[in-house]
């Protein structure tokens, strides 16, 4: 290599400039990477960098093999060997307005080189080393020629450009090229190779889009840059007057970026110089087995992993140049704003929900701590908010538009030569997440190459039972919700299964759905086959009506699920209303679809009249969307539900012009509490007379239009082919004619008639009387005439009529609720003894003047062989069952044989209460002897501690029991374990409540329990020993401490006993959980010990604490506190203990004394000595005396006596103090070993000892 002159070393280099990139956000490093064995200066390692990784093939849906930072490295594969491009010595190098470089400091490991700068003075060069002979020459020359340097009108330099297999290199001239690359010619050997003109002719300009770098070696040195670190080569398009095309590149090492621009005279060379430079760095990309380095893998998927988007399986990184937009074609009218352009490399991560875009990370500077590294600050979308990808045919470009509902697209342009690899990435993502949308919610344009690939490693996606939460989870993301507001459930009716219904937001605080909310659910429904029903009962979807997306059209739904196009004018489809485009897209998108109930989900009133000077009423948003494609057959949803919808006269025009189409094919149209009138209904029944061939199924009830008979029955007997008929609460005139006439009924299959609510005349009971007995109602399931007015004999007709065969059990439920069956009630009772009731009865809310004729009923159904579900819930008696009526419970549970299911739940509300009373308990005894009895409902009876132990009593006989709901029955902690107890000797029951609603009763008795106990003690104790707490105070040297007495309990003693409680309660519950969990396995034939593991050192036949027990070990178990252990010290109960005290207290205080006051009070005994006990007393001790007397004769015992002669009070208070406790204090206000008090001083006296009477003598 040449010696750079002090001329070269001026000059400035337009190429590599470096990339200084300030991330916006640190965070802490996954690890820190060990520093290897220090480099030689002038050798450059192995690098990893890359445009592409998917981290897992395993359980990826994508199926592209990839490195996975969890995974062993694979195996080497051979790569060109890399050209070094590090300088061989720094140099200084003038700064220069705009052409200053912010290349980041790389970090160095030589302690003695010196700090770098903010700018480099470094510009990546080639240094061959000992390949310089042998590694150059094999290393093909794919092209080669002369650039242009500088952009300036005053300075030109050009330098000779040769492209080989593994790097695009610099040099002076060409004659140095020689040098290195034989195969070119020197310019003495121009004229004699003709052939290699193409390659030799000179380009123009070379300029950077980054900020600049000046470089003083491109006189003299070789620059190189290995094609394995390029990230795009794309065309840079304008209105100067050349054409030019950039190329960008990184140093992961550093993390450095640098970017080249050349120009060119014409486009052709242009053209073939970027098509040689993209396929040259694409067959390097393609053996790199590591595109991107192991550490910006590692930073990258921290990043991702922080925004929850992280998965190993589904991961891939790549390495692009984000583009500016809207870049002015005015301000590039000169090459020196070629400097201004804001591109900026970094890194695109596709995660399992997003698409996220790092910024380079910034380098670790010499001076920060060896352990920072700063993170960026990345920018994500949602893969689902799509809708446009945009792929250059010509160079490395391609665009990114996403787009939230009702906002505003975001495009990104970026280059990278992974564009096809990115593109195809985001297609097998798409079809992982939504299976089978075709066609897609997003534009696709790729070169023909990129579709090859798809086509070659797409996999086909199907819908299953996952389907569904994968779609709405991304949906979620993309549309910035968390994923667990949305609540759903599958179900399986009798017909057009499975179902899916969208439940409420279980937050009190946000009761209803929001429109994005809304859009998520509904657009992660569309394509997909799986359920036959779709219910949005219940949910409030006004937010979606009037709403509109202005701001792009990609949303909207063209085409069915066939492919074939929607049968109405694109502009209409376009401008409405959200509500009105999903709804329409549900309903095309999937052929299983037959059912869409949307019960209760617009609120808004219609108008009543509509103006023409005024605009139309817009509609509820269902009608539109729905009818128009049941008109054209473009649907299958062909059932309809729109009860508690008010339909205004928009709804109707759209209404009566589909079904009056009688290629409509409507199968069936609920419309309850619609608003219809009397017009409305005309309109609406007159209408659907051509769907006489296909409707099955009809529901008005509930509207406020009047009906004449007359007139409705014939309107409603030209459908032949009803099967479900809702009349409920229906208002008709009044007259002899039937409501339904019996030779129309005679005309239909019916499987369900409800009449509920609907006032019913003689006619009519004879008309569906006559239907019953014909063998044309065998396929009646569902017969409901409960609050129709009828009479005991009316449904004693009505079970007559249904028996066809005596004996036998019909098959049909049967509601006659709410009626006057005490009208007649003997032959309302005799039907069900004769067995005439159908399988399934239903008599709730009945309320009985007379017990007899319950009791009545209750014998009926003991002796009834048919009636195998009954329900007599909420029925009321005048009083609580009396004991001939209990008696008759307990028969009917003893007698009856065929019962399966059985309710008899009471009521107990705040405006009705309906219970049997007490006496149910025993009633429940009969329940030993039954053996056909699976499901008993008692809730609301009151049951207690004694009905539970009855119930369990029952548990422990009883064989056939599979499940007992006895909630809201007051039943305590004792009751319940009971309960939970005699399932150690039952093995069949899978169900028993865990009581929750009693469970907070108790917490709440015990926490009043508790608290009372604390504050409120008994006033007659208080008042009693009020004054003589003060006197035995100034008895005892003491202030009175009546004012100051602290509480027994402190808070934490509540708290305490409420853990108590709770944690019996829970004891309890997972007991039963346990028992409950050996039960179903049983019954699931799967072999379970019948012996419990947990319940090995358990008595099931032993009680839990009662609530005495519990504030007893709460009060054992208090806080400890200075007040409390000065009152409930046990030591200072006893009398004993008080005179001891009093004793130490006098010793103490002698040893005080003085010696000439020991003295005076030796003589003073000695002149004066203390009398015998038996000598005659006088004054105080005459009193005390007659306290002797007087307590041997009233029966009080001798403490009593001996602190009523020390206190000089009555016996009966000094009881009250021994009551209340109070010797302990008296025990504890003089502390014990202490001869003088903080308020008081010593005294020499000493208190008398209490004399106390043992054996009948004084002492």
């Amino acid at each position: 290599m040449q010696t750079p002159s002090s001329k070269g070393a001026r000059r400035k280099s337009l190429f590599n400039g470096a990339l200084s990139l300030n991330p916006l956000a640190a965070l802490t490093p996954i690890h820190d990477s060990a520093e290897g064995a220090k480099e030689k200066p002038k050798t450059l390692q192995k690098r990893r960098a890359s445009s592409f990784l998917d981290v897992s093939r395993t359980s990826s849906p994508f199926g592209s093999d990839t490195y996975s930072p969890r995974s062993p490295a694979p195996a080497y594969s051979p790569v060109p060997s890399p050209i070094d491009t590090r300088g061989a010595r720094n140099r200084n190098v003038p700064r220069i307005g705009s052409w200053i470089s912010g290349r980041s400091q790389s970090v160095s490991d030589d302690p003695d080189d010196e700090p770098l700068s903010a700018v480099s003075s470094k510009a990546p060069s080639v240094n061959w080393g000992e390949l310089h002979d042998v590694g150059l020459r094999s290393r093909n020359v794919l092209l080669n020629g002369e650039v242009q340097t500088s952009s300036t009108l005053f300075r030109r330099k050009k330098e000779y450009l040769v492209l080989t297999e593994t790097h695009i290199v610099r040099f002076k001239n060409q004659h140095k090229a020689a040098e290195t690359f034989p195969d070119i010619l020197s310019p003495l050997q121009r004229s004699s190779s003709l052939s290699r003109r193409h390659s030799q002719n000179p380009s123009f300009g070379s300029t950077q889009d980054f900020q600049s770098f000046v470089s003083d070696h491109s006189g003299d040195r070789n620059v190189g840059t290995p094609l394995r670190q390029l990230i795009a080569v794309y065309q840079l398009v304008d209105d100067r007057p050349y054409f030019a095309f950039e190329i960008s590149y990184i140093e992961e090492e550093s993390n450095n970026a640098y970017s080249m621009t050349l120009q060119f005279g014409t486009p052709d060379e242009m053209r073939m110089w970027l098509k040689a430079i993209r396929a040259a760095a694409n067959r390097v990309r393609n053996v790199d087995s590591y595109p991107v380095s192991e550490q910006n893998i590692r930073l990258a998927a921290r990043i991702v992993e922080r925004e929850g988007d992280y998965d190993p399986n589904n991961f891939a990184l790549y390495k692009v140049i984000q583009r500016p937009i809207g870049h002015s074609k005015a301000a590039s009218s000169s090459s020196d704003d070629l400097t201004k352009v804001t591109s900026s490399i970094c890194f695109l991560a596709i995660g399992i929900h997003k698409v996220h875009l790092i910024p380079v990370f910034k380098a670790r500077q010499r001076s920060s701590s060896p352990n920072l590294l700063s993170y960026p600050h990345e920018v994500s979308f949602g893969l689902l908010a799509l809708t446009s990808v945009r792929l250059s045919d010509s160079d490395d470009t391609f665009e990114l538009v996403f787009r939230l509902p009702m906002q505003k697209p975001k495009t990104l342009l970026m280059a990278s030569l992974a564009a096809g690899d990115i593109a195809t990435r985001l297609h097998h993502v798409d079809h992982f997440l939504r299976p089978e949308w075709d066609p897609r919610p997003y534009i696709f344009l790729v070169p023909e190459a990129v579709k090859a690939q798809i086509n070659a490693t797409s996999t086909i996606q199907t819908v299953d039972e996952t389907s569904l939460d994968r779609t709405l989870c991304a949906y979620c993301i993309a549309y910035n919700i968390p994923p667990n507001i949305i609540r759903y459930q599958v179900t399986y009716p009798s017909e057009d299964w499975p179902r899916f219904q969208l439940l409420p937001p279980d937050n009190p605080r946000r009761p209803v759905y929001g429109p994005l909310e809304l859009l998520a659910v509904m657009r992660a429904l569309r394509y997909n086959e799986t359920f036959g029903s779709i219910s949005f009962a219940g949910i409030q979807l006004d937010v979606l009506n009037e709403m509109y997306d202005r701001f792009g059209s990609d949303h909207v739904c063209t085409r069915t699920k066939r492919g074939t196009p929607i049968n109405l004018p694109l502009e209409d489809l376009e401008r409405s209303c959200l509500l009105v485009q999903e709804i329409r897209a549900l309903a095309v998108t999937s052929r299983k679809l037959r059912r869409m109930d949307f019960t209760s989900c617009i609120s808004r009133q219609p108008a009543d009249y509509v103006d023409e000077s005024k605009s139309k009423d817009i509609g509820c948003g269902i009608v539109e969307a729905l009818f128009p494609l049941c008109k054209y057959q473009t649907t299958n949803v062909d059932w309809i539900v729109l009860n508690n919808i008010q339909l205004g006269e928009t709804d109707l025009d759209y209404l009566i012009a589909a079904a009056a189409e009688k290629m409509c094919h409507f199968r069936g149209l609920e419309m309850r509490r619609c608003g219809l009138t009397e017009r409305k209904m005309s309109l609406v029944l007159d209408a659907l007379r051509t769907q006489e061939n296909t409707l099955e199924a009809i529901d008005i009830s509930s509207n406020p239009a009047r009906l004449v008979p007359a007139i409705f029955e014939p309107q409603l007997s030209v459908f032949g082919y009803i099967r479900v008929l809702n009349l409920c609460n229906v208002a008709h005139t009044a007259g002899p004619e039937p409501l339904i006439k019996a030779d129309t009924l005679l005309a239909w299959r019916l499987h369900a008639l409800n009449l509920s609510g609907t006032v019913l005349n003689h006619e009519t009971v004879d008309a569906i009387s006559i239907y019953l007995a014909s063998p044309q109602s065998s396929s009646l399931r569902e017969l409901r005439v409960d609050h129709t007015g009828l009479t005991g004999r009316h449904i004693a007709q009505l079970m007559f009529s249904m028996n066809s065969q005596p004996g036998s059990s019909r098959d049909l439920l049967m509601d006659v609720s709410q009626n006057r069956i005490e009208i007649f009630h003997d032959e309302f009772a005799a039907a069900i003894s004769e067995n005439c009731a159908p399988s399934q009865l239903v008599i709730t809310l009945i309320d009985y003047e007379e017990e007899s004729n319950f009791a009545q009923l209750i014998l009926a159904i003991a002796k009834n062989s048919t009636v195998k579900h009954l329900d007599i819930t909420k029925v009321s008696l005048p009083n609580d069952a009396s004991e001939q009526t209990c008696q008759a419970l307990e028969r009917m549970f003893t007698e009856n044989t065929t019962l399966v299911s059985l309710d008899i739940s009471g009521e107990n509300s705040k405006l009705e209460i309906a219970k049997l009373g007490v006496g149910i308990n025993k009633a429940l005894c009969g329940l030993q002897h039954n053996k056909s009895l699976k499901v008993l409902h008692i809730q609301n009876q009151n049951l207690g501690l004694q009905g539970a132990s009855t119930l369990a009593d029952v548990l422990k006989v009883n064989t056939t029991l599979e499940e007992v709901h006895c909630e809201n029955n007051g039943i305590p902690l004792q009751g319940f374990t009971d309960l939970v107890n005699s399932l150690h000797y039952n093995t069949t029951i899978r169900w028993l409540p865990p009581m929750i609603e009693s469970r907070q009763e108790t917490l709440r008795q015990t926490e009043m329990a508790v608290k009372n106990m604390r504050t409120d003690t008994s006033h007659h104790d208080k008042s009693k020993a009020s004054s003589l707490r003060n006197k035995v105070a100034i008895k005892m040297g003491k202030h009175p401490v009546e004012k100051h007495a602290p509480q027994q309990l402190s808070e934490q003693d509540v708290q305490a006993a409420l853990r108590l409680v709770q944690e019996s309660w829970d004891r309890q519950a997972h007991r039963l959980s346990l028992y409950l969990q050996r039960n179903a396995n049983l019954a699931a034939g799967i072999d379970t010990p019948l012996e419990v593991e947990e319940e090995q050192f358990e008595r099931p036949h032993e009680r839990p604490l009662s609530m005495g027990k519990i504030l007893e070990q709460v009060q054992i178990e208090r806080t400890p506190t200075v007040e409390k252990d000065a009152l409930f010290e046990p030591d200072a109960l006893s009398i004993n203990t008080m005179n001891t005290a009093r004793e130490q207290r006098r010793r103490l205080s002698e040893e005080n004394w003085s010696p000439t006051h020991r003295r005076s009070l030796e003589h003073h005994h000695a002149s004066f000595p203390s009398r015998p006990s038996s000598a005659t007393a006088t004054d105080g001790n005459e009193a005390s005396e007659r306290r002797d007397t007087l307590g041997q004769e009233s029966g009080y015992d001798p403490v009593t006596i001996a602190l009523a002669k020390e206190l000089e009070v009555s016996f009966q208070d000094a009881q009250t103090l021994i009551d209340t406790d109070f010797a302990a204090r008296l025990a504890q206000m003089s502390p014990v070993g202490s001869p003088t008090s903080p308020t008081f001083p010593a005294s020499p006296t000493t208190p008398r000892a209490l004399p106390i009477r043992t054996g009948g003598k004084r002492h």
